[in-house]
């Protein structure tokens, strides 16, 4: 491991921990070296600020874990791997959840909609739907993933992730039966013009 990624991981760790005890808002560059006992110039080095610090943690210790080789097949288990990751570090989820640009539900949308995307792609076989169309429902199941993994930890955490990750599957799993429902309606429309 190089000098950078464990600078930066110290960092990370410090603001962790000072998130158990600010909250996010009010948490300064100060705070977070003292706690990892660097200075600010070490800081500025490797961030920005804590919003870019906020992002390196949300997307190195989360969200690169849970993209890699995610499909449609075992989104519903990258999906509760995240979950886990979150309760694990609960306080520091339930602090930073909450900050102005919304970095994690920004990465937690485009990882979403994406993968939707892929499904759609996939299970329109005849071609029958638009770009657009994809595009839109692609967003609203996006959407609906986010409000539920959001609603979720702003609640505490209090369900189990393997019950919310279990949910999210089963809403997907009828998703494409109602999108396969949805094909041949669609081409039933055209057969009979």
């Amino acid at each position: 491991m190089s000098d950078s990624l464990i600078t930066k991981k110290a960092i990370a760790g410090a603001l962790k921990t000072v998130c158990k005890e600010k909250a996010f808002d009010k948490i300064s560059i100060a705070d977070i070296t003292a706690a990892c006992g660097l200075n600010r110039q070490t800081f500025y080095y490797h961030f920005q600020d804590k919003y870019e610090l906020l992002s390196w943690i949300y997307y190195n210790e989360n969200f690169s874990l849970i993209t890699e080789d995610i499909s449609f097949e075992n989104w519903n288990e990258k999906i509760l791997e995240m979950l886990r990751i979150m309760v694990r570090e609960k306080a520091f989820y339930m602090n930073t959840l909450k900050e102005q640009e919304k970095t994690f539900e920004s990465y937690l949308f485009d990882m979403a909609k994406a993968l939707f995307l892929d499904a759609l792609e996939l299970l329109d076989v005849g071609g029958k739907l638009a770009a657009a169309e994809k595009e839109f429902d692609a967003e609203f199941y996006a959407f609906g993933i986010c409000g539920v993994i959001m609603s979720w930890a702003e609640r505490g955490m209090k369900i189990a992730p393997e019950v919310v990750s279990l949910h999210l599957k089963s809403l997907a799993s009828d998703t494409g039966q109602i999108a396969h429902i949805r094909n041949q309606a669609l081409q039933n429309m055209n057969q009979d013009k």
